[in-house]
């Protein structure tokens, strides 16, 4: 999934929460109806400006649009979640799993 995809589903995910309709997200932020549909779509890559009129007719901050690390399947997320929990780990945990990452493989 690319990134423009990402950034759709979110949009459409923070809009559902708010109980908005396509049409009246449109019309609080002032964008194209179809224009947003291309967005929720991810066949559009909004500009900034638009992304800080929709976080604003969402009631939310432009970073939080862009939140969609939940979204992201499979071996991205994957390594991302491995790599959060090895950050947090001693010398010696990382040891360990090591030799068990290495019996695994071999």
């Amino acid at each position: 999934m690319n990134t423009k995809e990402l950034v759709g589903r979110r949009l459409r995910e923070l809009r559902k929460k708010r109980r908005l309709t396509q049409e009246r997200l449109a019309e609080k932020a002032s964008v194209d109806l179809k224009y947003l549909g291309s967005i929720e779509r991810g066949s559009e890559n909004p500009t900034i400006g638009t992304l800080e009129k929709l976080a604003t007719a969402l009631s939310v901050k432009v970073s939080q649009m862009l939140e969609f690390e939940h979204q992201l399947k499979g071996e991205i997320s994957l390594r991302r979640r491995i790599g959060q929990m090895l950050d947090k780990c001693d010398e010696q945990e990382l040891q360990i799993i090591l030799k068990i990452i290495n019996a695994i493989k071999n």
